[in-house]
């Protein structure tokens, strides 16, 4: 998520059909509602006027717009077994539809507690319900505890307009993550690198994980994506997370190689942050 300042020749709808009034749309941004925002080719996911949850382009619905998510797709040069994804959070349905679309091979579900966001997902382009991909209106960490499947990879994006929600952000909540991973299999959460509890969050998962996570960051705003890896094998070595993002970056709109950089990079630091203020190129 990102806060771009607003073109006034934007046009703010709540609806598929009707263009509100500003005082009907301003009504809707106090209720918390969440709303379509369109300017040109692109379309977001909004819960106020300054915020954007999900952008998308309608030429290219699969592809990665926003910086962080593109960032999040790290996982991938974690573990190269993606056959079960797990998502907390749905927004525009970014993820979902990237990993649904160029991860063929991969079962992807979905929790999204807020059933306004999921109202939304036909504006999205988000395929229906089907053998790959699930989407369930349901607490987050309800949904993990109830989740039987271990997970290859398990993508946390909950951030909403008031941060992060505390049952998503305990050491409890982190160790059902853990729990509910695969061997080997990688967790990411997305955080804001300027929220306060940034280094509090980052220092439970560490704990819960023994140590074994990293946080690179994103092109373009101030997310931290950290990456918590199931496994004692720590950190994993360089020179086959690169040769992997060079072996796949054909099948992907995102630039693996310079993720792989951003990985690199937080592996140096005994601390596991990447610096700060490094771009990663999107090619969607």
């Amino acid at each position: 998520m990102m806060s771009p300042l607003l073109n006034p020749a934007v046009r703010l709808c709540v609806t598929s059909t009707d263009s509100p009034s500003f005082a009907d749309l301003f009504a809707e941004t106090l209720s918390g509602k969440p709303f379509v925002y369109e300017e040109g080719e692109e379309v977001s996911l909004m819960f106020d006027l300054t915020t954007v949850q999900s952008r998308m382009k309608r030429s290219a619905p699969q592809d990665l717009v926003l910086g962080y998510t593109r960032s999040m797709l790290a996982f991938h040069l974690l573990q190269a077994n993606t056959q079960h994804i797990g998502m907390i959070g749905l927004g525009g349905g970014s993820l979902a539809k990237y990993c649904h679309h160029y991860l063929p091979q991969s079962h992807i579900k979905v929790a999204e507690i807020n059933p306004g966001v999921i109202a939304l997902r036909d504006r999205f382009a988000i395929p229906e319900n089907d053998a790959r991909l699930k989407i369930e209106c349901i607490d987050g960490a309800v949904w993990l505890k109830q989740h039987r499947q271990p997970m290859d990879a398990l993508l946390v994006d909950a951030y909403g307009k008031d941060g992060m929600p505390e049952s998503l952000a305990t050491a409890q909540f982190f160790d059902d993550c853990r729990a509910a991973l695969a061997p080997n299999g990688v967790l990411v959460v997305n955080l804001w690198g300027s929220d306060a509890r940034f280094d509090s969050y980052y220092q439970r998962i560490r704990t819960v994980f023994d140590g074994s996570a990293l946080a690179i960051g994103a092109d373009g705003c101030a997310n931290r994506l950290v990456l918590a890896i199931n496994s004692r094998n720590f950190p994993p070595p360089i020179r086959p997370i690169m040769q992997r993002a060079q072996q796949i970056a054909a099948t992907h709109s995102v630039d693996m190689p310079a993720l792989a950089r951003r990985i690199e990079r937080a592996l140096r630091n005994p601390d596991g942050l990447e610096p700060a203020n490094r771009h990663v190129e999107g090619r969607g």
